[in-house]
């Protein structure tokens, strides 16, 4: 591991750099229980990080105390194969002890408005997050927010309806909502990044940079 600077971890493989997340969120999850009697951290979805899962599924935790959110969802029935929340049920959460009920994910099978204001209304609840999880695209994109799209700025969540990516319809987290959070840990996994990592040394405005939290670390391989 290499720090490119205070808050920036550079990483030969991926399974390095997903113990190291995964040690630096136990902990965190630790210390927030400890002191609140709960833990909640926002997940990322992409293949990239469900390594990162893995980790978790196999780790000890005090479970029962851990919220999960999701920054993103795709607009697809629910147990489509390509919705984030599916690949995370499947690699970690569907054989965890976390209680049903803790989980909170986006029901985009609702629709996009009716998901849209069901997840408002459970964020509502939340004051800040522990943890914001966020991959970054090939684009510079994180969640479903993408590169000049004009998003409702008082919005917690927002309707995405022409992604670059497929699906083109999609349901995210605002930048604002994101921001509330003590941590944010932004990943930087493959060699696909480089056009957008070197937009990132630039201070370009990219929508990772409008995200940051209380403490931002990048975590990049």
């Amino acid at each position: 591991m290499k720090i490119l600077n205070d808050n920036w971890l550079i990483f030969d493989d991926k399974m390095s750099l997903s113990k190291a997340l995964a040690q630096e969120i136990l902990n965190i999850a630790k210390k927030s229980i400890f002191e609140k009697d709960y833990f909640s951290i926002v997940l990322t979805g992409g293949q990239s990080v469900l390594s990162l899962y893995k980790i978790l599924s196999k780790a000890d935790s005090n479970w029962d105390k851990w919220h999960i959110y999701i920054g993103d969802e795709r607009f697809l029935p629910a147990g489509h194969k390509d919705r984030n929340d599916q690949t995370i049920n499947e690699i970690w959460l569907d054989n965890s002890t976390i209680p049903k009920k803790n989980i909170h994910f986006i029901k985009a099978e609702l629709g996009l408005l009716e998901a849209r204001v069901e997840y408002e209304d459970i964020l509502k609840r939340i004051d800040k997050f522990d943890i914001v999880l966020l991959s970054l695209g090939d684009d510079g994109h994180i969640a479903s927010l993408f590169p000049n799209h004009i998003y409702p700025e008082e919005q917690m969540v927002v309707v995405e309806r022409s992604s670059p990516k497929p699906p083109k319809e999609r349901i995210s987290m605002s930048y604002q909502q994101l921001n509330k959070s003590h941590y944010i840990f932004k990943l930087i996994i493959g060699g696909s990044k480089q056009k957008a990592v070197t937009l990132l040394k630039q201070n370009v405005n990219l929508p990772i940079t409008r995200v940051n939290g209380d403490f931002e670390k990048i975590y990049h391989l």
